[in-house]
């Protein structure tokens, strides 16, 4: 149990690591890809408004769902603890 606590912990640093560079740095979409520079969205020109809209937004929103995730996670960890409380060994001096 321990060590499947311990890979979910990576999973969810790596998985909301990779997403949060994706929203952060998506204006280098357009600079890979120059032929995405051509449309509009709403008016504004697509280089400039979807990085905005995913850096503000998009942003918020993985946070969103990161705290909700990492909440759930420290809930299995704090189970997990309370489990295992009897195995634990404290010096008392």
């Amino acid at each position: 149990m321990k060590e499947k606590l311990y890979r979910k912990e990576i999973w969810l640093t790596v998985i909301f690591s990779v997403l949060l560079m994706l929203m952060g740095h998506s204006a280098s979409i357009f600079v890979l890809f120059p032929s995405l520079q051509t449309g509009t969205l709403w008016g504004f020109p697509t280089q400039y408004i979807v990085p905005i809209l995913l850096g503000w937004f998009g942003m918020a929103l993985v946070c969103l769902v990161m705290t909700l995730v990492c909440n759930k996670f420290d809930d299995e960890m704090e189970a997990f603890a309370e489990e295992n409380k009897e195995e634990n060994i404290s010096v008392k001096e």
